[in-house]
Parts: structure tokens; sequence; C-alpha cells
């Protein structure tokens, strides 16, 4: 008895584009985790220190003190959310590799925009933004007193209208991750319905069956 027309376990092996397609997809499942867990600390941080925190300690502490302990709270968050940047461009470099033709929509061209001005506004606040004002504290210049006090103050709303800017981000690119995961094509959908069907038996007819 011949054995054509049976399975083997050969068959049943993925082949060589379906296991290039699964490290591909798990590419881009460990890229989203890891910059959607980035942007959420970069924004969760942010609200935690912007809006619990430091209403708080500016009411609570004298000055210069609340100045100061807010300053060196912010620097060094700073760092933290500059690493968190980071992160982000980097999944979305591994993403935008993984996905092929995939991360060619709208959506994740938006995710990918979101992810450059996430890491603009960190790096802004971070490097442009926090030590001024830190510097300007420690000179003893107080909010809305005298000049220096007017430019602390213009410095002060330059740093929250970024920072709410990158909660943003922040917040919707958590969203955009998790939207564009595993998204599929109409196409994908045509090509799986037309994929051939496995021979022997329970499979395509053989040619004796055809006549």
């Amino acid at each position: 008895m011949s054995g054509e027309g049976r399975f083997s376990e050969s068959d049943l092996a993925p082949s060589a584009d379906e296991r290039r397609a699964e490290r591909r997809a798990l590419v881009e499942r460990i890229g989203a985790a890891l910059a959607s867990v980035a942007a959420g600390i970069s924004a969760g941080g942010l609200l935690a220190l912007g809006v619990c925190a430091a209403p708080f300690v500016f009411r609570l502490t004298p000055a210069p003190f609340s100045g100061d302990a807010m300053g060196s709270a912010f620097a060094r968050f700073d760092s933290i959310a500059i690493g968190c940047a980071v992160v982000v461009l980097g999944g979305e470099v591994a993403r935008t590799w993984a996905a092929g033709r995939r991360g060619r929509t709208t959506a994740a061209r938006v995710r990918r925009i979101f992810g450059i001005l996430l890491a603009m506004s960190a790096s802004y606040i971070g490097l442009a933004l926090t030590p001024p004002i830190n510097e300007m504290h420690r000179a003893g210049v107080r909010r809305g007193h005298g000049a220096e006090g007017a430019v602390l103050e213009t410095i002060h709303a330059r740093a929250e209208l970024v920072g709410k800017a990158e909660v943003f981000f922040g917040l919707s690119l958590v969203a955009l991750h998790v939207f564009t995961l595993g998204a599929r094509r109409p196409d994908d959908d045509d090509e799986d319905a037309l994929a051939p069907l496995p021979p022997g038996p329970f499979g395509a007819p053989s040619s004796a069956d055809d006549a």
C-alpha cells in the first residue's frame, strides 16, 4: 500500500512562514506590553505628583521648603519619564518592524506620532523646564513676587501645560497599543478562507474521486 494521501509529522509541522509570523507576533506583543507600561508610568507619575502631591505640599509646607521638596521630586521623576520615553520609542520600532503591512493603518501611525510627542514632552520638561525652576527656587525666588517671580510663574505655567499634554499622550498611547494589537486586515481573512485543504480522506478529494 502506498503512502500517498496520508499525513505525516512533517505535514503537521509549522512552515517557515508560519514560524516567522509567530516570531513577529511575539515581538509585537512584547513591544506593545513594554510601551504600554512605560506610557502608563509616565502619565500616572505626573498625575500623582501634579494633581495629588503638589497642591498639598505647597499648601501645608512653608516656602522655600515646599518648592525645594517638589522640585527634587519632579527632577527625580523626570529621569524616570525620559527612560519611559526611550522604552516607548523602542516599542514603536519593534512593533513597526513586526507588524509589516498591518503597521500602515491610521491608528498605528497616530500611535507612533503620539509616542514621539510623549518623548518630546518628557525631554522638554526634564531638560529645559525643571532645571531652571529648581535653580530659581534655590535662589529664593517665589512665584508671583517681583520680576524673577513672574518669570518663575511663566515657566511653571509652561511646565504644567506640557505636563498635561504628556499625560494625554501617555494615556492615549496605552489605549492605542491595546486597540492596534493583533488587528487583522480584511484580506487576511480572505487568505485564511482560501487556504488549501490537507491531503487524505478528510481533506481535498483525490484524482480518483474526481473521476
